[in-house]
């Protein structure tokens, strides 16, 4: 059994293996690894075609001079390790080198030059100067320190050249070579001539420390040193004094060494160089895109908090996309208003002079976007646009979630707030008639109620509000008079605490409801009963006249005595005023038949 066993789980263990490997090798995921190396190779082609093969600097002019605002957080650090550097080369000059005037006046100097640089990168750090510390004075301290540093190194080699050798020397070196033959050459009296030699290659790794130095001043400052360097090798006769010929390789020995280092140098700073700006390039084509994305995103919410609420749009921003169930609200007091232009189907027409309807659309779209520009009022924040069904303007207000004392409150200034958006309605399609030479008529209708709020559909989400009260809003709207704001009696109840003026219409015919009895609000009154909103019946952009209203007036309004508080008066003889006037006033017109719904 333990034998079967092993043999299973052998099998087991060379099958996954085999599977893994089959995965890990498919041709798929081969030729996806090859596309994401190809993407990454030309990304960075794409990237390295945004700067100068030889000098590195970027092809923008604006780009380049950004990059030089960046600030060099490890300059100060570069000038503490310059600093150790210049305190080692004098360590191995008082204890190696022979000792020279010139030599000790420029390590002094330099050490004393490089303390004073730190005080100044602490003082600008700490003081937050600006300007202090700009790409120009970074370079010039960077050149300036590395001259410095090469200086004494430089100083301790010529310390150590031919021409400072003693001719009198008792001593000499007797050289094998591998014929048989002896040479003898006088002895250096310089014997540590390659210290020297090393100290000043060493000196110019001061270059590699200055990360965000260009790396175009870096290579023509360390040719300059290369050159330098090597012409004073060759005028002291070091290379001869050392003997063996014209090609004796030690004599080429420093030369090679400087040589190598130099080109190694070159590399490293060209390198960092290159990387530094590539870093900064995907940093700014990232922060690029970031700014694009957050523009997106916040056009996306722009657009989301025109097709929605504010409230609802918050929702749906804050909740887990992958548990996106229906969103409802009911809402107990909310006013809903339906505000159509009956007269526009007359007015439009197909014709090859408004480009097929397309010119009358036009206009219908100016005034849908100028009622929706009232809207964007601070007085009227509270209203919400529901749609637009051809030419009848949908809108609610009390769509905001509240509870308590705070939403029985609430709905008289909110149903206030709606009677002011719908008045001011008229004035705003009065200004459009006298632009453009038209006879539009306005025709609203306002019911207050219950209502349930809610977002249908996934790829074109509708805000939307159903209800008894939508209804019944929508009927005050078709069964109304144009010119005129018809509401229910809940409507009138309401505002009559608020200063309006209404005329009771009657009881009109209602489909679905029977009989109703509704009112004509006609405007807003202030504390002397003066009216400073008004609907007028006798408006010159109206074609119809009292006739054509008082044939659609309902009947058996409420009597006078039933109506405690309010001052009644027949018919529309409104030039005699009474003595005295409460807050609200009740008009009452003839009677007439009832209407039937069309």
């Amino acid at each position: 059994q333990r034998r079967a066993l092993r043999t299973a789980s052998e099998k087991l263990r060379n099958r996954s293996s085999f599977s893994t490997n089959v995965v890990h090798n498919t041709p798929g995921t081969r030729v996806n690894r090859y596309i994401s190396r190809l993407i990454e190779a030309r990304q960075t082609e794409s990237e390295m075609a945004d700067l100068n093969f030889f000098t590195l600097k970027y092809k923008q002019t604006e780009r380049e001079n950004k990059y030089h605002q960046l600030q060099d957080e490890y300059f100060t650090s570069a000038v503490v390790l310059s600093l150790i550097l210049a305190a080692l080369f004098g360590l191995v000059y008082l204890l190696i080198i022979p000792q020279s005037t010139i030599v000790l006046v420029l390590l002094v100097f330099c050490i004393c030059f490089l303390v004073a640089c730190i005080m100044y990168l602490h003082v600008t750090r700490v003081q937050c100067f600006p300007g202090c510390l700009t790409i120009q004075i970074r370079t010039i301290l960077c050149i300036f320190i590395v001259i410095l540093i090469y200086s004494v190194a430089q100083g301790c080699v010529v310390g150590c050249m031919p021409w400072g050798w003693n001719t009198n020397s008792s001593s000499s070196i007797v050289i094998i070579s591998p014929g048989g033959t002896n040479k003898t050459m006088n002895e250096l009296p310089c014997d540590t001539a390659h210290y020297a030699f090393l100290s000043c290659v060493v000196g110019t790794l001061t270059l590699a420390i200055f990360l965000r130095v260009s790396s175009l001043p870096k290579m023509i400052l360390l040719l300059f040193v290369t050159i330098l360097y090597i012409v004073i090798l060759e005028l002291s006769g070091y290379r001869k004094a050392v003997g063996g010929g014209s090609f004796y390789m030690r004599g080429y020995e420093p030369i090679l060494a400087i040589l190598l280092f130099s080109c190694a140098l070159a590399l490293h700073s060209r390198q960092v160089d290159l990387k530094l700006r590539l870093d900064y390039l995907w940093a700014v084509q990232a922060e690029e895109e970031r700014d694009d994305m957050e523009r997106v995103k916040l056009d996306n919410k722009r657009i989301l908090f025109n097709l929605l609420p504010a409230h609802v749009a918050q929702h749906f921003l804050m909740s887990n996309p992958r548990n996106m169930d229906l969103y409802y609200q009911s809402y107990s007091q909310v006013g809903v208003m339906f505000a159509s232009i009956p007269n526009f189907n007359d007015f439009y027409i197909e014709l090859d002079g408004n480009n097929m309807g397309v010119e009358c659309l036009r206009l219908l779209n100016e005034i849908i976007a100028d009622f929706d520009e009232l809207m964007d009022k601070e007085y009227y924040k509270d209203i919400e646009k529901i749609k637009t069904i051809g030419s009848t303007y949908m809108a609610a207000v009390g769509l905001v979630p509240t509870s308590g004392t705070k939403a029985k409150r609430s709905i008289y200034s909110h149903l206030s707030t709606l009677a002011d958006f719908a008045i001011e309605m008229f004035d705003v399609l009065d200004e459009i008639n006298y632009q453009s030479y038209n006879d539009f008529v306005l025709r609203v209708g306002i019911n207050v109620g219950p209502v349930v709020a809610g977002v249908i559909g996934a790829r074109r989400p509708q805000y939307d509000i159903w209800g008894n009260t939508v209804n019944v809003a929508s009927r005050m709207d078709s069964t109304g008079v144009q010119g005129k704001i018809q509401v229910t009696e809940e409507v009138q109840r309401i505002l009559k605490r608020c200063s309006y003026d209404f005329v009771c219409r009657g009881k009109v015919s209602v489909k679905g409801k029977g009989e109703m009895l509704t009112y004509f609000l006609e405007g807003k009154a202030d504390g002397n009963n003066a009216q400073t909103r008004s609907l007028n019946l006798e408006r010159k952009m109206y074609p119809y006249g009292r006739a054509n209203i008082q044939t659609k007036l309902g009947t058996s309004c409420p009597s006078v005595s039933s109506v405690a508080g309010f001052t009644a008066k027949a018919g529309l003889a409104a030039g005699q005023a009474s003595a005295t006037h409460t807050n609200q006033t009740l008009h009452y017109l003839p009677s007439v038949p009832a209407v039937k719904e069309a």
